[in-house]
């Protein structure tokens, strides 16, 4: 766990995408009692840091989702 400002920080999890990007996942809960989920992806030395709340994080995992489950115009069908 890491302590950031007011907040307390822990690795969830950790991938490698596509093209060389580092995905890490990372609960972020504030003093205050408010928590999010942070999505950090990582290119080369550069850094891309996403806070999300639940609401976005819900309709971020079903956009997500719903992505990848049919054929577009770039997948072939199976």
């Amino acid at each position: 766990m890491d302590r950031t400002a007011d907040a307390d920080v822990v690795d969830l999890g950790r991938a490698i995408a596509p093209w060389g990007k580092e995905l890490l996942i990372q609960t972020v809960r504030y003093q205050s009692g408010m928590r999010l989920a942070r999505l950090r992806i990582r290119e080369g030395r550069r850094f891309t840091v996403l806070d999300l709340d639940i609401a976005t994080a819900t309709w971020l995992r079903e956009a997500l989702g719903g992505a990848l489950s049919e054929p577009g115009p770039h997948q072939a069908a199976t």
